[in-house]
């Protein structure tokens, strides 16, 4: 699992492994702890509603059992893949203007769907507003909201590497690629 690099994190120990509740100093251990703990949750995920509130309490529901800061926005700048994520002063705004607009979205047909799917997801990943956790909780989030809508939706079904590298052009603002691996499941 490609994990968030920080200096001086004080949410890593010396190592780099993410402080969780378990003490676990092994970065594999934490991995198979976290997915254990939050693919159980996942399955019982639910949302009646679409907020920026809703969204930070879903980490907290993925994450609670494992991380002091589930559900809280992330404190400090992270960078993944070698990409500086949302720089964390400016996060909460980042979220309060992408969730005014969520509350207008209009989706017609599957093409607005699949625009709306690259538009968000990328949104989302950019902002990463958690120390850890981001893709799972948008991904949860996002198959939530499609599935409110009428819509059979799944990441289950998409090649991870594929998503990746999708993701990295929609962070240069082409999210055509994003566009057509969500077309082709």
């Amino acid at each position: 699992m490609k994990r968030a690099v920080t200096a001086d994190s004080m949410w890593t120990y010396p190592n780099g492994t993410l402080k969780n509740k378990f003490n676990i100093k092994d970065s594999k251990e934490l991995d198979n702890k976290e997915q254990e703990l939050v693919n159980k949750k996942i399955k019982q995920a639910k949302l009646e509603s679409f907020t920026k509130k809703d969204f930070l309490n879903l980490h907290k529901y993925l994450f609670e059992d494992l991380y002091e800061f589930a559900g809280l926005i992330r404190d400090e700048n992270i960078v993944i893949n070698n990409v500086m994520m949302c720089k964390n002063d400016v996060i909460d705004l980042c979220l309060h203007d992408l969730f005014k607009l969520l509350g207008e979205v209009k989706i017609e047909n599957e093409e607005d769907l699949y625009n709306f799917l690259a538009y968000y997801y990328s949104e989302l990943s950019i902002i990463a507003p958690f120390r850890d956790g981001n893709d799972i909780t948008i991904k949860t989030f996002l198959e939530l909201y499609v599935k409110n809508l009428g819509y059979d939706f799944s990441f289950d079904n998409i090649n991870e590497n594929e998503l990746q590298e999708a993701l990295i052009y929609a962070f240069y603002h082409d999210t055509n690629k994003l566009i057509n691996l969500f077309k082709q499941i």
